[in-house]
């Protein structure tokens, strides 16, 4: 019965933290039971290290008797004790010690008496009772506040659970948490990611419950609480310095970092059940570290959760877009599909306007690219512009039943290639988008768009906004297209652009991606390629008809040349650069009597030593690349001699740049030359007889006179004046028969050799000069003497071309009259020189001048009139030159012209 009432009243007291009001009758009940008149029993708080009187009617309630006061005294020591008020009160101590094989002995309490107690065994009891019961009933009260703690977690754990963000989890940490800890003022320190130093402070007020958030820079706190920030979780008790941060007196705190956070629990809230101190305790810091540490799973949680969230959105975006990705691709790979049908449409056409046919039909095909209208500008080179010349889209007002026509036409074929060929062949262009644009002129040059595609080669895609900022520039195409968002591509070869071409998407607005550009411009390099290629192969088509045309005429023009060439009258010789023959026509054969075969490929010199130097003139005329004539050739054929008319040409290529050889031409001239010798000889009889006639003439007078005074100084013998007057006149008509005997042979004997040398013809009119400078002077003649050079070269016989400028110079003199002017002029010609000699007079009749070179024939009183003859003889027939006569308005001219001294050598030997 006893018990009960001590165990009821010391549960009461620690359950509810109150004194039972049995408190003093237990105490009467345990001193009568133990033997005594008063008796107190103590409770030892160990964290004060005090012993607190729970029961008494001996000792006021709750007085506090420090353990130093105690000590280690023996059984019912005896202690002096002064109470408040400062009344000494004498007690018997017994210590209450409790034992236990995990804890050994532990100190739970003692019992004061105010005497010995009489009953001893009854007092033993009571001790080993109230040492039990003082451990366990306080163990037990702590076990089921912890148990009641441990079973608040519960909320942590739905707090866990239902949090959405780190913020709600925070706060309601904060409130869970300080419920659990029993704390009235619970804080957190955040740190910010900018600063190490700066963190975001949060405390929650239980007792207003309110929560403050502040910044808070631990650089700016004191050191007195810095340093409750430092180290390991920990317990403290009157922090100063938490009193100054969290302006409010402190008595106690629980500080946990974890992480980024610092956790701090202030001020342990007063309770319904007994405590030993007011302060935290380790069990609290072992729940605050467990749930900060869940504070964090959770926290991790949310994050991960987060995390989670925003990998799965990402993943449901990257799904999207891969599919999206897919399709795109799959639009590609049409599109793709559909330039590589185009171009090898294109490269099948062999016309350049079914090949922009083709390239049209396939943009705006909706089996392929499927753009709504595509317009066709060429480049014309000779007025540098662009030209409209077609349009190709839908042709009326119902353009989805155009759009359903064409691509019922399109599914027909089961080639797509085949589609685009026969559509493109049979497709007509006349429609009425192309009559608005045929023809027409596009001036490409500082026009923003067209420029940028011609000069650049560039593909532009143009939109509202790109539009919108041209402004007025792009006007024309955008009035003409009736849109703002289109793409030009230009169609260009290897080296030149052809035009460009224009797409949009008139009806159905659909806009043109920046993926359509690389499809665009694969088309637009496949397109030129094309073009170029249709170009070039009906460029090739035409000089293939030309070249065959060419080749047949060709071919008539040779076959017709070598008909000439063999049934031609002359003998054509070919020789190349080595003197070896390649042509030997017929004529050849039957002049030479060798057939072709065996003289192709032969040196001209194995026909013998007079074709040793036609080789060597046809060697010089390849030197000096002109032509060289020669007359009455003689050639020795079969014992016979033969003479030949000699033409031998350079032979160049057709554009005359390189020289090939040597075309030799000779005519059988042997009758011609038979003939003339015949003629000649007729002509020398004839000549003989009248030159007999006139020598006669002219030697009769002279004879005549000669008797006459022969008679007279026969009578006059005697008279020696007579005889030498007589005498002085027979010596002139002698001299005079001299001179007309000599001049006859001069003209009538056959040509002498003659000794070539080179001089200048200059010179020899100087020489010729001088000596007649007295007859010019007595005249008073103005005497003029013009030359190309100084030096000209003439390859003669001197004395004979001094004979014929003496005859000429001084015939001159003698018809020019007194003050009267002569003229004598030497020019260098391409194949030539000539000397004239022009006198002033009167000009000489056309019928005297035919006779001028006639052998007697003379205009003056005195003379043979075998002077010009002579003349003729020495120029052409010595000299191979020629002489004539020309008559100007106020006087007469006599010409020579001698071959150069490279041509005459050659002719002379």
């Amino acid at each position: 019965m006893v018990g009960k009432k001590i165990c009821y009243a010391l549960t009461e007291i620690f359950e509810k933290d109150k004194y039972s009001p049995e408190a003093e009758n237990v105490a009467n009940i345990l001193a009568e039971f133990v033997g005594v008149e008063k008796l107190s029993v103590a409770f030892y708080e160990k964290s004060r290290d005090v012993y607190r009187i729970l029961l008494s009617n001996f000792l006021p309630l709750q007085f506090k008797i420090p353990v130093s006061d105690i000590g280690d005294r023996n059984s019912l020591s005896k202690l002096s004790i002064q109470l408040k008020d400062g009344t000494i009160v004498e007690a018997h101590v017994e210590q209450l010690i409790h034992s236990s094989v995990e804890t050994g002995d532990e100190k739970v309490g003692i019992i004061l008496t105010n005497e010995i107690p009489k009953k001893m065994t009854n007092f033993a009891e009571v001790v080993d009772f109230l040492a039990y019961a003082l451990w366990f009933i306080p163990s037990y009260e702590k076990s089921k506040s912890y148990l009641s703690k441990y079973r608040s977690l519960w909320m942590l754990t739905n707090l866990f659970e239902s949090a959405k963000s780190k913020e709600e989890l925070l706060e309601g940490f904060l409130k869970v948490i300080s419920e659990i800890i029993e704390s009235e003022i619970t804080a957190v320190l955040s740190r910010t990611k900018e600063v190490n130093e700066e963190y975001d402070m949060m405390i929650y007020d239980s007792q207003n419950s309110q929560i403050i958030c502040k910044k808070l820079n631990l650089s700016e706190l004191p050191t007195e609480t810095l340093r409750y920030f430092k180290g390991m979780e920990k317990i403290v008790y009157k922090p100063n310095g938490l009193s100054e941060l969290f302006a409010t007196k402190i008595l106690s705190a629980l500080i946990v970092p974890a992480e980024n956070y610092w956790f701090v629990f202030a001020n342990k809230r007063n309770t319904n059940i007994y405590l030993q101190t007011k302060s935290f305790d380790s069990m609290d810091l072992d729940l605050a570290r467990d749930s900060v540490k869940r504070f964090l799973l959770a926290k991790g949680r949310i994050e991960f959760e987060k995390r989670l969230e925003e990998e799965v959105a990402k993943l449901r975006e990257l799904r999207k877009l891969h599919e999206s990705l897919i399709e795109d691709q799959k639009e590609q790979i049409k599109r793709m599909n559909a330039v590589h049908y185009i171009s090898q449409a294109m490269r099948t056409m062999y016309s350049v306007k079914n090949v922009y046919k083709t390239l049209l039909l396939g943009l705006t095909s909706g089996r392929l690219l499927g753009y709504n209208r595509a317009l066709l500008l060429t480049y014309d080179e000779q007025r540098d512009v662009l030209v409209g010349k077609i349009w190709l889209g839908p042709d009326t007002e119902n353009v989805e039943e155009d759009w359903k026509k064409a691509n019922l036409r399109a599914m027909r074929y089961a080639d797509v290639v085949q589609y685009l060929r026969e559509e493109a062949m049979t497709l007509e262009i006349n429609n009425r988008l192309t009559q608005q644009i045929e023809n027409k002129i596009f001036p490409y040059k500082a026009h923003p768009i067209l420029e940028k595609c011609v000069l650049r080669k560039k593909i532009f895609v143009a939109n509202e906004r790109i539009v919108n900022t041209m402004g007025l520039e792009v006007a024309d195409l955008v009035n003409l297209l009736g849109v703002k968002e289109f793409a030009v591509l230009p169609l260009v070869g290897r080296e030149e652009v052809f035009g460009v071409v224009i797409v949009d998407n008139y009806y159905t607005k659909k806009p043109i991606k920046e993926s359509d550009i690389d499809i665009l411009k694969i088309l637009s390099d496949s397109a030129g390629l094309a073009i170029e290629t249709a170009q070039n192969y009906e460029e090739l088509r035409n000089k293939t008809l030309s070249l065959e045309r060419q080749k047949s005429l060709i071919e008539y023009l040779r076959e017709f040349s070598e008909s000439i060439l063999q049934n031609m009258s002359s003998a054509i010789i070919v020789i190349d650069k080595e003197g070896k023959v390649t042509e030997w026509n017929k004529r050849a054969e039957v002049y030479f009597n060798r057939p072709k075969e065996q003289m192709t490929g032969v040196e001209l010199r194995a026909l013998g030593p007079e074709f040793e130097d036609i080789e060597e003139m046809a060697f010089q005329a390849m030197r000096i690349k002109e032509e060289i004539t020669l007359s009455n050739y003689l050639i020795q054929v079969g014992g016979r001699e033969r003479y030949y008319d000699v033409k031998i040409t350079p032979f160049w290529d057709a554009d005359k740049l390189m020289l090939r050889g040597v075309i030799i031409t000779l005519d059988d001239v042997t009758e011609r030359v038979n003939l003339e010798k015949e003629r000649k000889k007729q002509e020398k009889l004839a000549a003989l007889g009248e030159m007999a006639a006139r020598v006669a003439h002219e030697l009769r007078n002279p004879v005549s006179v000669l008797g006459g005074f022969i008679k007279r100084l026969e009578k006059n013998a005697d008279n020696p004046e007579a005889r030498e007057r007589y005498i002085n006149i027979i010596k002139d008509e002698i001299l005079r028969l001299e001179n007309i005997v000599n001049e006859i042979l001069d003209f009538s004997r056959e040509p002498r050799s003659l000794e070539f040398t080179y001089f200048n013809i200059n010179k020899l009119i100087n020489d010729v000069y001088i000596l007649l400078e007295e007859k010019i002077r007595e005249k008073n003649i103005l005497f003029n003497f013009e030359t190309d050079a100084e030096e000209i070269t003439v390859y003669a016989e001197y004395s004979r071309m001094k004979q014929v400028i003496i005859n000429l110079l001084q015939n001159a003199i003698e018809a020019t009259p007194k003050d009267g002017k002569i003229l004598v002029e030497t020019r260098i010609k391409l194949d030539k020189i000539i000397v004239s000699i022009w006198n002033e007079g009167t000009p000489i009749d056309k019928e005297t001048a035919e006779k001028l070179f006639t052998p007697f024939f003379t205009t003056k009183v005195h003379g043979t009139g075998l002077g010009l003859a002579i003349c003729k003889k020495i120029v052409e027939d010595e000299h191979k030159g020629k002489i004539y006569h020309e008559s100007t308005e106020d006087g007469n001219k006599f010409v020579v012209e001698l071959p150069k001294p490279e041509m005459q050598s050659s002719n002379v030997e």
